[in-house]
């Protein structure tokens, strides 16, 4: 799929929940046929010169030595093994401010990191080379998923969270190398399961945002219409959750969002929605219906897709139910117009 730099960075913007306006990052200086190791490139290096700036982060770290300055507190089971008593001196232990937080470790290992990549361009490099130089004594950790979430962010350092998001992109794609100090990853936009968890984000997020018709837009769980017979378990039934449910006085709509290479089918040489797509949408239909029956819900089964453009509309079991496919290779000025008009009660155009 062909989704330009630019767009990309727009759809990873709203999935991190951000306005790309509120960053203030100008992402039209990267060309269109950049890679997704390229953007995280450039906004790791935009953001850390604004950070340089600004003033880094720092937090009290326990620092240890062996002084005849007293400070801090003396700890006296090393000073007594060191026989620093002798000299005169102690082993005292302090808090001191520094840099070396996990959240710049983490930094300064994924620009580590990018700067072996041989798509980077060697400007960007250049860039990533001086973010690493001027992160000098903060230390290079590996990186995993759990160290990321005992990054520790508040309202003074909140600018951080963004560049997280980008450096746990580049670590989620990260393949495993036989040789030390080779760097590989795989293609984001190839990988089906990141990039439909991305586009379910998005979507979600680029409602609340940008529309004022439905007050409730989230992931809405739905129960099942069971009873169990007998001793039957009901943990044993999936949890029946949308990817996004957009709700008012008066209408419900439930997106289910799914992100395939080839959003439609090839069937008999005839293209086709994915069937299990729309018996789910279905099930979700029939029991919100069952939970809220004053409201008849709306669903649509949206792709993204980087060419051809399909807006359907049918009443299937008396449910309006919309089969539409996102063009992304637009600029983003259309993909808005489209996502806005998506709400409307409008009939479905001709499939282009």
């Amino acid at each position: 799929m062909k989704i330009p730099i630019q767009n990309l960075y727009y759809l990873l913007c709203f999935a991190w929940n951000y306005a790309p306006q509120d960053l203030a990052m100008d992402v039209g200086a990267i060309p269109a046929s950049s890679d997704v190791l390229e953007l995280c490139s450039y906004v790791l290096a935009t953001g850390m010169d604004y950070l340089f700036r600004r003033g880094l982060d720092q937090g009290y770290l326990l620092h240890e030595e062996q002084t005849a300055r007293l400070r801090g507190r003396i700890h006296m089971t090393q000073t007594v093994r060191c026989r620093a008593w002798s000299r005169p001196q102690a082993v005292c232990q302090f808090d001191e401010l520094s840099p070396n937080v996990l959240h710049n470790q983490i930094i300064r290992t994924t620009a580590e990191s990018l700067m072996c990549v041989p798509s980077v361009n060697s400007g960007l490099r250049d860039r990533l080379r001086t973010v690493y130089v001027n992160l000098a004594g903060v230390s290079i950790v590996p990186v995993t998923d759990a160290l990321f979430r005992r990054v520790q962010l508040h309202r003074n350092n909140s600018y951080y969270a963004f560049l997280m998001f980008v450096c746990r992109l580049v670590h989620s794609l990260k393949l495993p190398t036989p040789v030390a100090g080779e760097e590989r990853f795989r293609d984001l936009l190839s990988d089906e399961k990141i990039m439909e968890r991305v586009f379910e984000e998005f979507l979600r997020n680029f409602y609340r945002l940008k529309q004022q018709e439905f007050s409730r837009v989230d992931s809405a769980h739905l129960k099942w219409a069971v009873e169990p017979i007998g001793q039957s378990n009901l943990d044993l039934l999936p949890e029946m959750r949308t990817d996004v449910t957009l709700r008012s006085e008066t209408r419900t709509i439930i997106m289910d969002a799914k992100y395939y290479k080839d959003a439609l089918r090839e069937h008999y040489g005839t293209k086709k929605a994915h069937s299990g797509n729309l018996y789910q949408l279905l099930a979700y239909l029939r029991a919100e219906a069952a939970s809220l029956p004053h409201v008849k819900p709306e669903g649509i089964l949206i792709y993204p897709v980087g060419d051809s453009e399909v807006d359907q509309s049918y009443l299937i079991d008396g449910y309006r139910v919309r089969l539409y496919t996102l063009n992304l290779n637009q600029t983003w000025q259309e993909i808005e117009r489209d996502l806005l008009g998506l709400l409307s009660m409008d009939a479905a155009r001709p499939t282009a």
